[in-house]
């Protein structure tokens, strides 16, 4: 079952690994998971985030699965203040896969019935719509990558594959075939292109029009859920996936991969890595801890969860983490150190309730509102502060990870099969 070179310089590129899951919390993709209701939790008192690094350039408002190659899931546009819906769209299957934005406010977004749509972002109408020939997918959100140019669009789509789309048109242009199920790719600073598939498999590709030369590949072993989220400082490029138990670090030198660390969480991870503005790197793992990195594979720190994390991070621009849990909550952990700063919680779980997990990335704005899903139907904003801005309730499991797009509407998908603009 599934759940985001330079010539002068290296491109280091990490990978998570997984072993079976620990402790009394069965794991929810392959069972179900029980635990207590959590006490009250206080949000921090209302302020602003302070001012640090802004959110990274991005080519397009929400162009790849985290919004941009680190997945810091950060938008510079302030995001919906009140849960209007828009519009809601009906397609094929589930609509667990995560949407992006292109330039033009274009929402692409995949069905679990195997089928991509571009939709008009005013009226949700289909301006194309590609059918990938089979449903594919479970309960892990992945997403399509824009590229820079505006017209290649590369889908992990049905059939274990890679595909190549004109952006403009919807027009398969080529189709490469992987060892497991497609994550989401993510863009290196010169255009090169990783895609992990859930084999634990890793290419690295210079995707055109007219296909993709392949730089390398190399099999990192067992069985991966992570996206990979890429950053480059001091001349070196990193990236950060995820297979079986431990955070791996491969070196890309140029015509093949190597391994040169890897550091064990010692439990199953089931998400994506983030990595901050300062380097740190950030992943959950079944332990019901966030672990932090340096680029160098030291330790950081390791926060308490209140569960286990099924919800891939985000590097907010403020320094802090976002995380969520299976109890329904989102956690604000500060970067140095991991203590928590704020929990932002929907509906608590009750005795009866085997989840209301947070199992989407959480997605923040300009002025560091949260905004995330939860498998009980709802749809939350929340302030900086903790104040709640709306509750959209959708009736059916959201584990699709949310898109801001140029004006600040939010989208996310259900599985029942309605993808929601929310403005």
């Amino acid at each position: 079952m599934v759940r985001a070179l330079s010539a002068c310089g290296a491109t280091v590129l990490v990978m998570a690994a997984a072993i079976t899951g620990c402790g009394a919390e069965m794991d929810a993709r392959r069972g179900p998971v029980s635990m207590p209701a959590p006490g009250p939790v206080t949000p921090v008192a209302a302020r602003s985030p302070p001012p640090s690094e802004p959110p990274p350039a991005s080519y397009a408002p929400w162009p790849a699965a985290g919004h941009d190659a680190r997945h810091s899931g950060s938008a510079p546009v302030v995001g919906p203040q009140r849960g209007r819906v828009k519009w809601r769209r009906r397609l094929e299957g589930p609509v667990v896969p995560g949407p992006i934005v292109g330039r033009d406010g274009t929402v692409f977004a995949a069905s679990g019935g195997g089928v991509l749509h571009a939709l008009d972002p005013a009226s949700g109408q289909d301006r194309w719509r590609f059918d990938g020939g089979g449903a594919y997918g479970s309960d892990l959100s992945t997403s399509p990558l824009l590229l820079p140019d505006g017209r290649l669009l590369l889908w992990p789509g049905p059939g274990d594959s890679l595909y190549a789309i004109d952006a403009r048109t919807g027009q398969a242009l080529w189709r490469i075939a992987f060892g497991g199920m497609v994550l989401s790719p993510a863009l290196g600073p010169d255009g090169t292109v990783y895609v992990a598939d859930m084999a634990g498999g890793l290419r690295a590709l210079r995707p055109t029009a007219g296909g993709a030369h392949e730089r390398w590949r190399i099999g990192i072993g067992g069985t991966g859920y992570a996206s990979p989220a890429v950053d480059r400082r001091g001349g070196v490029t990193t990236v950060y996936v995820a297979a079986d138990e431990s955070l791996v670090a491969v070196r890309d030198e140029r015509s093949r991969g190597r391994v040169s660390w890897r550091r064990a969480t010692g439990a199953l991870i089931e998400v994506s890595a983030s990595v901050a503005v300062s380097g740190t790197v950030t992943i959950g793992s079944n332990d019901k801890r966030q672990h932090a990195f340096t680029p160098s594979g030291r330790k950081l720190w390791e926060a308490p969860l209140a569960s286990l994390t099924y919800s891939s991070s985000a590097s907010a621009v403020d320094g802090s983490v976002l995380v969520g849990d299976h109890r329904g909550a989102v956690s604000r952990l500060a970067g140095a150190d991991g203590h928590v700063l704020a929990r932002y919680v929907g509906i608590p779980q009750t005795p009866r309730q085997r989840s209301v997990g947070v199992w989407t990335a959480p997605a923040t704005d300009a002025r560091g509102n949260v905004y995330f899903g939860t498998r009980v139907g709802h749809i939350y904003g929340f302030a900086y502060s903790g104040r709640r801005l709306f509750d959209v309730k959708t009736g059916a499991t959201v584990d699709s990870n949310p898109a801001l797009g140029p004006d600040g509407t939010l989208y996310v998908g259900s599985e029942d099969g309605y993808l929601y603009a929310i403005g």
